[in-house]
């Protein structure tokens, strides 16, 4: 039986969990033409809930996923879009499409049909780019159809100058077309989003994604154990998501290396649970040796702090503790491990990103 648990990929089909509300939420935001920001840590499941949607919807929309962290320029993106929407014209349609959709811009269209169609296009003009971002639109008008437009890890584009500003010229006068901005920055996309100098200052409706709730994981980890002949207690389950935080990444990560150990035994009990925890650490350790590297001194006792479980870090006895000159000292750290996405923070609470990086930070450094 092929092992039903999935990490660095997005979950599909059986493999999805929960996420009820969330699922609903987003279908009734698109079937309404609403744009949508979601945002939440990596590895939350982010990209997983959006293809779901879009799955459940195939039919009734046209969907287009741009990965912004790949996107090189603006000029990249425009290429990378129209794309996307020629992608959706078959065989002779193409031609249809060139001649329809590019009325005032010139691109440069190469077309290889053997074995499949593949489409490369690029912008002759240093203004020309720019009206590709209307094709969306215009999709939508041929085809009779709403569009969806999906912008992966969207914060990667405040780097491109004015180009949030262009975006926003353009986007609010597609009435046919929805928008989903995806990030896992969350600082950058609070500012993109609610910050009022922001061009996007409240351009769509907020879902913010949190761990998956602990009834449901606990289903769908004893059914998966089940299928494959699998014995497993309920206080093992416990003790997986207690160690996991119910973080999806990291419980589908831990719960896929037991699946093994479950079919060679038949049985995962508490101490497979903490040896296999251990090899996957170990595994993981020249990684954290090198992020461990990359810090400064301040960096390297903030993040300590919080892993340690401290509360005020800003306190004088926090400042004494751990021999920081001042609250802004501590401040300026966190913020740089917030921006490297090392620790990760919500409201006025630091936490570590990783939860495997938080135990080799205790047994590394913490532990006597």
């Amino acid at each position: 039986m092929e092992n039903p648990f999935i990490f660095g990929e997005p979950a599909k089909g059986e493999k999805f969990i929960d996420r009820k509300r969330e699922l609903e939420r987003l279908r009734n935001y698109i079937i309404n033409a609403r744009n949508v920001i979601i945002y939440s840590p990596r590895r939350f499941g982010k990209t997983s809930l959006v293809l779901k949607v879009l799955e459940e919807l195939r039919g009734e929309i046209i969907s287009l996923f741009i990965d912004c962290y790949s996107v090189t320029s603006e000029k990249d993106l425009a290429n990378r879009l129209t794309k996307k929407v020629l992608q959706h014209y078959k065989g002779k349609e193409i031609w249809h499409a060139v001649k329809k959709l590019f009325q005032n811009i010139t691109p440069k269209i190469t077309i290889e049909t053997t074995p499949n169609v593949q489409i490369e296009i690029s912008y002759e003009g240093v203004e020309n780019w720019e009206e590709a971002l209307d094709l969306p639109q215009k999709l939508a008008l041929d085809k009779g159809k709403r569009v969806v437009v999906v912008f992966d890890e969207f914060q990667e584009l405040v780097k491109f100058g004015n180009l949030l500003k262009l975006l926003r010229s353009k986007f609010q006068h597609h009435d046919r077309v929805s928008y989903i901005f995806i990030g896992s920055k969350r600082h950058l996309m609070e500012w993109i989003f609610k910050s009022k100098e922001s061009p996007f200052y409240n351009f769509g409706a907020h879902i913010t994604l949190k761990e998956i709730p602990k009834e449901e994981f606990k289903i769908y980890i004893w059914n998966a154990f089940k299928k494959g002949n699998i014995e497993i207690g309920e206080h093992v389950i416990d003790r997986i998501l207690s160690l996991t935080k119910c973080h999806p990444y990291y419980t589908q990560r831990l719960c896929f290396e037991l699946w093994y150990v479950g079919t060679l035994k038949k049985v995962v009990d508490e101490k497979d649970v903490e040896r296999t925890l251990n090899e996957l650490i170990s595994d993981l350790e020249d990684s954290y040796l090198l992020i461990w590297e990359s810090l400064t001194p301040n960096q390297r006792k903030a993040l300590l702090a919080v892993a340690k479980g401290e509360e005020d870090l800003f306190s004088g006895e926090f400042l004494r503790k751990y021999d920081f000159k001042s609250p802004a000292s501590v401040q300026s750290a966190l913020r740089k491990l917030v921006k490297k996405e090392i620790v990760t923070k919500i409201g006025e609470t630091y936490k570590v990103s990783d939860v495997f990086m938080e135990y080799w930070l205790k047994k590394r450094f913490l532990e006597e």
